[in-house]
């Protein structure tokens, strides 16, 4: 984890992916994965004392070579665990020049959490082991 003096800025999610995971390669060449983890949360209680749970969307980036491999492996339903940071970003909205602001989690690492289907031959295990090796933790 990178610190800045006096200063903390890491998150831990562990959720279920929403959606299959949306790429798209910037002009640079440098690709961008994001998708959204669904995480619980107790939230009160009801109107008859039962504790009430509420789901939150937390967006989450991954880039580079880690977002290869989120493309490549993570689908909608794949339950993990996220490490990251959050990210603010600012800009002016074109029809009313309101400014908005989006914060997202820039994943750094990511632990895919789901058991392997056993009916997998062993070419394709052998590439799943091969890309979590290349994950940087």
């Amino acid at each position: 984890m990178k610190q800045i003096k006096g200063t903390v800025n890491q998150v831990e999610l562990i959720g279920y992916v929403g959606a299959d995971p949306e790429q798209r390669i910037l002009p640079s060449g440098v690709q961008v994965c994001t998708f959204k983890v669904a995480t619980k949360r107790w939230a009160g209680r009801s109107d008859d004392g039962e504790r009430a749970v509420e789901t939150d969307w937390t967006p989450v980036e991954a880039w580079e070579k880690l977002a290869e491999t989120c493309v490549r492996y993570i689908h909608k339903g794949s339950r993990v665990r996220i490490v990251g940071s959050l990210h603010t970003r600012s800009w002016e909205d074109r029809e009313s020049g309101q400014k908005r602001f989006k914060t997202i989690v820039r994943a750094e690492e990511v632990l895919f959490l789901d058991a392997r289907e056993r009916e997998q031959d062993e070419a394709d295990e052998t590439v799943v082991e091969e890309a979590v090796d290349e994950l940087p933790f």
